[in-house]
C-alpha cells in the first residue's frame, strides 16, 4: 500500500479544530494527503493548536472548490455515511473497505471522503463514490465526530499496510473517465427516447451502484463506450483523455 497515493478528503468542513484534529490523526498514522473542500478557515489559533506537531499537513492541503473537482484524478472513492440511501450502494465497515485498497495498484488514488459535522455527505455527493462505507456503532446517538472518524480510517489503513503484502491485481480508471462514461450513457439514452420507470438521474445512480463495484480499469470504460456508441448508433467512439 502506497500511502503517498491515499487521500483525506473533508467536505465543507465548519470548524477549524476539527481540520487540526484530523490533520493530527493522520499524521500518527502516517498520512499526509489532505483535500479541503470549501472550508471554513485555516488560519486560527484554534486549528494551530490542535494540529500539533501535523501543521505541515494543513499548509500543504489542496483546496478545491467541489467535491467533483476534488475527485478528478481519483481512481477509487469511498464515501463516509452513517446514513443508508434511497438507492443503497454496497456498504463497507473500515475493516473491509480498507482490505480492498490493498488490492490496487500502488500508482492507484484512493480517496476516502467526509462530510460535513452537522448533516454529512449530501447523497449527490455520495453518488459521487464508487464505494460507500459506515462505522458500526451500538447506538446512532451521539454520533463519532469527524476527526474519531478520520482517525477509525487511518488506524484501519495503517494496520492493513502492516500486514502481510498482497497481490497487486489492477489499476482503477480515475474518477473523471468514470463521469465521463455516465456523461456518456445519459446522452445515449436521452438520444434514443429512453425513458426509465423513475427518473433518469435515479436510473444513473443505479449504473452507478452497479458499476462502482467493480472498480472497471480504462479498457473496461473503453467497452463500455463502444457498446453505448454502437447501440445508440453513434458516429464515433469516445476517445482517451
Amino acid at each position: 500500500m502506497n500511502f503517498n497515493n491515499i487521500y483525506i478528503i473533508l467536505v465543507e468542513p465548519e470548524t477549524p479544530g476539527n481540520i487540526g484534529s484530523v490533520a493530527r490523526a493522520m499524521k500518527n498514522m502516517g498520512l499526509d494527503k489532505l483535500r479541503l473542500v470549501n472550508p471554513c478557515d485555516t488560519d486560527t489559533k484554534e486549528l494551530r493548536m490542535l494540529a500539533h506537531r501535523s501543521k505541515d499537513i494543513v499548509r500543504n492541503a489542496q483546496h478545491f472548490a467541489s467535491l467533483k473537482d476534488a475527485l478528478a484524478d481519483i481512481n477509487l472513492s469511498v464515501g463516509t455515511t452513517m446514513r443508508r440511501r434511497s438507492v443503497k450502494f454496497p456498504n463497507y465497515t473500515p475493516e473491509e473497505i480498507t482490505e480492498i485498497v490493498t488490492k490496487l495498484d500502488d500508482q492507484a488514488k484512493t480517496a476516502f471522503v467526509f462530510g460535513r459535522e452537522r448533516t454529512g455527505l449530501y447523497s449527490e455527493e455520495l453518488n459521487l463514490c464508487q464505494h460507500h462505507s459506515t462505522i458500526p456503532t451500538a447506538t446512532m446517538n451521539p454520533a463519532i465526530n469527524l476527526a474519531q472518524s478520520v482517525m477509525i480510517y487511518c488506524y484501519c489503513l495503517f494496520r492493513q499496510s502492516k500486514a502481510a503484502n498482497k497481490k497487486v491485481n489492477y489499476k482503477p480508471a480515475s474518477h473523471e473517465a468514470i463521469e465521463k462514461l455516465y456523461d456518456h450513457l445519459s446522452e445515449a439514452l436521452q438520444r434514443v427516447h429512453f425513458k426509465p420507470r423513475d427518473d433518469m438521474q435515479t436510473f444513473i445512480s443505479r449504473f452507478r451502484r452497479i458499476l462502482g463495484r467493480t472498480m472497471p480499469e480504462y479498457q473496461d470504460l473503453q467497452i463500455l463506450h463502444k457498446i453505448i456508441q454502437v447501440l445508440s448508433k453513434e458516429k464515433e467512439i469516445v476517445k482517451k483523455d
